[in-house]
């Protein structure tokens, strides 16, 4: 045992307290016995065996802690920030020549959100039952998923049903960057149409809300904003083009204003952001306008209306209701063209209404072919509707070969019907085949003319 320091001193030669007894010592010395017993330890003892059971406690909860916190730093690290690189790169969407996005094989379609335990989780249920074994790809706007790019996504296009989200953040709709209409050369200005609206042509609601409707001296929407031509030579036959989904994307929507000529009629999409704002860019460029109207399809959900579209399971006055909502969106427009229909197409209890009232208002109507039975086309003959009917799409696949092809059909079957109506989407493909077709064509061969100057000329199949 280590002397304390007082006995050291007494034996250098200090023997006035020879008498002094180690049970004298107070507390400190004490202490300081106890520590010079742990530095014996600690240069040879064991001084874990002689550690106080409290000590060791804290000891074992610091390492286990720290071993705890490493494994949980580690893992987060892990998941957010490592990948599968072969996976990531075999998901990745693949950007098309045309501008178009091609989505990896085996893309579902996005779920509505809710279960079979929250709100609408029926109709979840439904759809649930439904995606498995699918065996097709999702159609939107006639155009399948691996022929576009997702817009929104993850947001489904399912809007308009009880706990689904808000319509304007669930459109699915095919997009283009701008990049992909770099090489397409725009059109010198053409001569601007009147300004929107006519006064005369117009109801007006609440809340600036305008309707159209015939005027008292008897002239229709379809007339006043309909593109003026020149008078046709009945041998020359006459060809008449739609491009439709206007303002859905912008770079896409100005290249078609821009670029086509202003004898093509466009399509304003009711679901575009500012629709009046492409109407007017539109009709100032000399293009007429038509609106989408969508109607319920038997395809769905590969086939969504969305929450604007006409529904053959609700009342008349209900749709009658979703018509004038439609009809108040933008002022200057001849008329609505069709999409989808399957199902709203064929019941004629809920179509007649809708055209009786397309007619009284003045306006014309465009069956783009999509319901698959020429049914409105024949409903609107009888009811004295203006019309029009889709012969050809040209860019149900948008590619250069695709739209070549279908344009030499639509050639062939203008010079055999003396009328043709062609409708495609803002592709860059679809603009730069069609620049170059209509360039070959020249007016001694083919015609021209907005889809207006075509209305009820067609042969009804």
């Amino acid at each position: 045992m280590k002397l304390p320091f007082s006995l050291k001193r007494r034996k250098k030669g200090d023997d006035d307290d020879d008498g002094v007894d180690l049970d004298d010592l107070d507390d400190e010395d004490e202490d300081d016995l106890d520590g010079d017993d742990d530095d014996d330890d600690e240069n040879g003892g064991n001084a874990w065996s002689r550690m106080e059971p409290q000590r060791k406690v804290l000891i074992i909860s610091a390492v286990a802690g720290s071993l705890v916190l490493t494994s949980v730093i580690g893992g987060a690290a892990w998941f957010l920030l490592g990948t599968d690189e072969p996976e990531a790169t075999a998901s990745a969407p693949k950007v098309l020549a045309d501008g178009s996005v091609a989505l990896p094989d085996g893309a579902q379609p996005v779920e509505a959100p809710g279960g079979s335990d929250g709100g609408g989780g029926g109709l979840s249920d439904k759809i649930s039952q439904m995606a498995k074994g699918m065996t097709r790809e999702r159609i939107v706007d006639g155009v399948s998923s691996s022929q576009v790019a997702i817009q929104n996504v993850g947001k489904g296009a399912l809007s308009g049903s009880a706990g689904l989200p808000d319509p304007d953040q669930a459109r699915i709709v095919p997009f283009a960057m701008s990049g992909a209409f770099s090489g397409i050369r725009p059109l010198p200005e053409a001569e601007p149409l009147s300004r929107v609206p006519d006064p005369a042509l117009v109801e007006k609601l609440g809340s600036d809300r305008v309707l159209p409707v015939v005027a008292r001296n008897g002239t229709r929407p379809m007339d006043a904003y309909a593109r003026p031509i020149a008078e046709v030579d009945p041998a020359i036959p006459r060809i008449a083009i739609l491009i439709r989904g206007i303002g859905l994307s912008r770079a896409a929507s100005l290249a078609a204003i821009k670029s086509l000529p202003p004898e093509i009629s466009l399509v304003i999409d009711p679901y575009a952001r500012d629709p009046q704002d492409w109407v007017i860019r539109a009709r100032l460029a000399g293009h007429e306008v038509f609106v989408g109207l969508p109607m319920e399809s038997n395809e769905f959900p590969f086939e969504d209306a969305g929450p604007l579209g006409l529904n053959a399971n609700v009342q008349v006055a209900d749709n009658l209701a979703a018509l004038d909502n439609l009809m108040s969106l933008v002022p200057g427009y001849v008329g609505f063209v069709s999409k989808y229909g399957s199902k709203f197409g064929v019941a004629e209890g809920q179509l007649r209404p809708v055209f009786e009232t397309l007619r009284d208002r003045g306006l014309m109507f465009v069956d783009a072919g999509e319901s698959g039975t020429g049914a409105m086309t024949r409903v609107a003959a009888e009811l004295e509707l203006p019309r029009a009917s889709v012969n050809i799409k040209l860019d149900t696949v948008p590619t250069a070969d695709e739209v070549a092809s279908k344009l030499l059909r639509f050639g062939a079957l203008a010079r055999s019907q003396s009328v043709a109506l062609a409708m495609g989407r803002a592709y860059p493909k679809t603009i730069q085949e069609l620049q170059s077709w209509l360039v070959q064509q020249g007016p001694d061969k083919l015609r021209l003319v907005p889809v207006s100057a075509i209305a009820d000329l067609q042969v009804i199949q």
